[in-house]
């Protein structure tokens, strides 16, 4: 019976870190950064796109400037951005800066060199 208990407990574990592993940030407000810092570049790739939410789905990789791991995050992007060029699984290229009201916005994007 012990070593059942462990099996259950090693396997649900193993979900656990798997889970905090993937950093899937989709519904985060705003995100913990490096201070002083307010605008970033980043590559990444768009799961999915709402132009009329005005909003990208993006997995980016690290930002170190932001003291990001690589994310799935919602990003707002502002009126300059032009989401009708942007599909989803394309990789791109990006910058994002943070507005008054402490959230970071997409301000420019294009497809990744």
């Amino acid at each position: 019976m012990l070593s059942m208990t462990l099996v259950l407990a090693a396997s649900f574990a193993g979900a656990a870190v798997a889970q905090e592993k993937a950093m899937d940030h989709a519904e985060m407000k705003s995100v913990e950064t490096v201070p002083g810092e307010t605008e970033a570049d980043g590559v990444g790739v768009i799961n999915s796109v709402d132009a009329d939410k005005g909003t990208v789905n993006i997995t980016h990789e690290p930002m170190p400037k932001l003291g990001w791991p690589t994310m799935t995050m919602d990003l707002p992007v502002t009126k300059k951005v032009d989401l009708g060029d942007i599909k989803a699984g394309e990789k791109v290229d990006f910058r994002i800066k943070l507005g008054r009201d402490k959230q970071y916005r997409v301000i420019e994007m294009k497809a990744a060199k």
